[in-house]
């Protein structure tokens, strides 16, 4: 008898020790679900920030290169409208190289600099980037949005890139998804913005 009853015991322990089990889990999960997708996020952020570092990185070395004395550095018309004078039709001049060289880069994350003589896409953020080559400053992109260039003004002979964008959009979450916005953290009034400047050649 002793030894049933020992048995109807341990069985009454293990059922009230599932239980215990499976309200702990319960407990835990939601905490779990949010530290994944905060990793998630967080990852997604970071490759966003080293493309596009690397992308005004090389922008900046693109636009310091020798040209040609024929070939200008911004023959884009400004205009009184928005994005007038940012959005070439023609990439003929070495602003216009600045800006395909850091499109090359940022198509990795599905970002842009919307230039009419690329292939645009409208789904993609439109990034603006601000081009300052030997006193003279170009614009290319998104002209509503504004970058302030980091540093001292620049020298004669050098030549200082700064790009921005929004970090997450709001129609599809490219370049970094929003995920935590249910959580009560949303990143879209966040946006990254990087400035690199190299002596002209």
């Amino acid at each position: 008898m002793r030894s049933t009853y020992r048995i109807q015991q341990t069985v009454r322990r293990q059922r009230r020790r599932s239980g215990a089990v499976f309200l702990e889990f319960v407990v835990a999960m939601p905490i779990l679900f949010f530290a994944f997708l905060a990793v998630f996020e967080f990852s997604f952020a970071m490759i966003a920030v080293d493309t596009s570092t690397t992308a005004v990185v090389q922008g900046a070395r693109e636009g310091a290169f020798q040209y040609d004395p024929a070939v200008v550095f911004d023959n884009n018309v400004a205009g009184t409208g928005i994005g007038l004078g940012t959005d070439p039709s023609v990439n003929d001049d070495i602003a216009d190289q600045v800006a395909l060289a850091m499109d090359e880069y940022l198509s990795v994350i599905n970002v842009e600099i919307r230039q009419n003589g690329v292939d645009d896409d409208t789904d993609k953020p439109n990034a603006y980037v601000q081009i300052v080559r030997g006193g003279v400053m170009a614009e290319r992109g998104d002209a509503t949005l504004t970058c302030n260039a980091t540093g001292a003004a620049p020298a004669a002979n050098e030549i200082v890139v700064t790009l921005c964008y929004p970090l997450t959009s709001t129609s599809n979450g490219i370049p970094v998804p929003d995920f935590l916005s249910t959580a009560g953290f949303s990143l879209s009034t966040y946006r990254f913005e990087a400035t690199s400047r190299a002596l002209l050649e």
